[in-house]
């Protein structure tokens, strides 16, 4: 079990994004990584990067007032009844990649990854549980849950990509910055 100011410790991180719009949502094998914040050019000249960026390696979903939108299992079902997986489609080869670039609202060619190009999904609160689940509100009452689900390997990381500074990362039932 993670130490008692664990909530206090992770809210107390990601408040860096409350009031930033989620503005990209794209994969690196099986990790879902989510971008906060204005779009800008990564360092290396290469992609896009927000201000804040949530590694995601374990169990996570989008939900709404009127229901579920996608989660991590939505990557192994076809966009469409009756055809296959796509791996190669960034934009709509699983049903999880369709409904995060519908979510956002957009998708960009360049760096085959969704986005949000009309700022919406502003950050509106930060929840944490004793066991290092979060909980992203954003405005029109869609909410991004991550359910820590690994017992020994990394759950997930919060970094600013503004600096090279430290990593908030929950690994197993530890919470600590690297």
């Amino acid at each position: 079990m993670l130490r008692d100011n664990t909530t206090i410790d992770i809210e107390s991180a990601l408040k860096t994004i409350i009031g930033l719009p989620l503005s990209i949502a794209r994969e690196a094998a099986d990790m879902r990584i989510f971008h906060f914040g204005a779009i800008r050019a990564h360092p290396s000249g290469r992609g896009t990067i927000g201000s804040h960026a949530l590694h995601i390696q374990c169990s996570w979903r989008f939900v709404t007032a009127t229901g579920f939108v996608t989660g991590t299992g939505d990557r192994f079902m076809a966009a469409v009844d009756g055809f296959e997986i796509n791996w190669d489609d960034q934009r709509a080869g699983n049903l999880q990649r369709l409904r995060l670039c519908e979510l956002l609202g957009g998708f960009d060619e360049m760096t085959r990854s969704a986005i949000n190009p009309e700022k919406r999904l502003i950050v509106t609160a930060v929840t944490s549980d004793q066991y290092a689940g979060l909980d992203i509100h954003f405005d029109g009452d869609v909410r991004l849950q991550v359910f820590a689900d690994r017992s020994s390997e990394e759950n997930w990381r919060f970094l600013s990509t503004h600096d090279s500074g430290q990593h908030l990362v929950v690994e197993g039932a530890c919470l600590e910055w690297v």
